[in-house]
């Protein structure tokens, strides 16, 4: 890891626990184990750190997205509820590559907090944890609709409802205290739940 980056992952550690506010240059580099005028070759300001921090989130969720749109969406010839795409897009995109990474964790957990303080990361709170998944979930219930699996009429009702219950277990499991194996294992479990029609 580079200076560079450990000065970034000190900040998103500290920022996601104190607040933005609450936490100085000086409190970075001495967890760091730096100079101010090391920090100061790399960032020119705390505000040049948060934005590195939330260009780096932007392009992770870019990615992301862009690779749920690859998704093969060829019909099944027995389609259900749950399919193989749809759980590859729950567990490596949404659960594995960003709830469940440290790094979007600590974002999601940082903007939890600036979102008060901060229009740019309310807004990138917003789209991240609510227009984006439900969006995704749209294409999911708008794939599984066009198969047969679901009513059309019924597509929009469901996707609310589960959108809202997702959303529920991410805040029970992944950001209330701790990210653990446990939590996480808890939740998977949920999920998978849900998607194979016992929960709702």
């Amino acid at each position: 890891m580079t200076t560079k980056e450990k000065i970034m992952d000190v900040a998103i550690h500290m920022f996601s626990e104190r607040g933005y506010e609450a936490v100085s240059i000086r409190d970075i580099c001495g967890e760091v184990g730096i100079k101010e005028s090391t920090l100061y070759y790399h960032f020119k300001n705390k505000e040049d750190i948060l934005d590195s921090l939330v260009v780096k989130f932007k392009d992770h969720i870019d990615g992301l997205l862009s690779h749920i749109d690859e998704i093969d969406e060829a019909p099944l010839k027995k389609p259900k509820k749950s399919d193989a795409a749809n759980t590859k897009i729950m567990d490596t995109y949404m659960m594995d590559n960003y709830l469940f990474d440290p790094f979007c964790n600590l974002m999601i957990r940082l903007m939890m907090i600036e979102q008060f303080h901060n229009e740019e990361i309310r807004a990138l709170y917003e789209k991240t944890m609510f227009t984006d998944p439900y969006n995704i979930y749209m294409k999911i219930f708008e794939r599984l609709a066009s198969q047969g699996a679901i009513p059309e009429s019924q597509a929009e009702q469901i996707v609310r409802q589960y959108h809202a219950y997702m959303t529920m277990l991410t805040f029970k499991y992944l950001l209330n205290g701790e990210l653990t194996e446990k939590r996480k294992k808890a939740y998977v479990k949920e999920v998978h739940d849900l998607m194979n029609g016992k929960i709702l």
